[in-house]
């Protein structure tokens, strides 16, 4: 059941809660949390659309389902815990630093990755997760 507010409103709700996930994974990845709270806020900007416009319209609108980007994020993940190994680094060991050209200095880190891939792992298991259970009972009406 479709229902026309809900789409109109998820319209003007959607991208401002993208927004502030990217807003929680950058300035959360000087802060603990930050990749979980910024996953659990991708999750529920795409469990919002699924609702507000049905499943199919999301498989149409993605290009890539849910759970292979909580596995690319499982793969990051790996990765950023053993990029470091191959420095002879102990496992986890973030780097950081800053560029600065002119007026303007950036501040990098490596924890980014490391975040990235949370919000990976998180925003995509939990949208798949109730993607899964959106998708259950049609496909039993589907079956009777």
């Amino acid at each position: 059941m479709k229902s026309f507010l809900l789409q109109e409103l998820s319209r003007l709700i959607l991208p401002l809660a993208l927004l502030l996930a990217l807003a929680l994974l950058l300035k959360g990845h000087d802060a603990p949390g930050g990749g979980f709270v910024a996953g659990l806020s991708f999750a529920v900007a795409g469990i919002l659309g699924f609702t507000a416009y049905g499943a199919r319209r999301l498989h149409a609108a993605i290009a890539i389902e849910p759970e292979r980007v909580a596995l690319l994020g499982g793969l990051l993940l790996i990765a950023s815990l053993a990029v470091p190994l191959l420095w002879g680094d102990p496992a986890l060991t973030h780097r950081h630093g800053a560029i600065e050209s002119g007026p303007i200095a950036w501040k990098w880190h490596t924890t980014l990755v490391f975040e990235v891939a949370v919000v990976m792992i998180v925003g995509g298991a939990l949208s798949a997760a109730a993607l899964w259970l959106w998708e259950t009972p049609l496909r039993a009406e589907e079956d009777d």
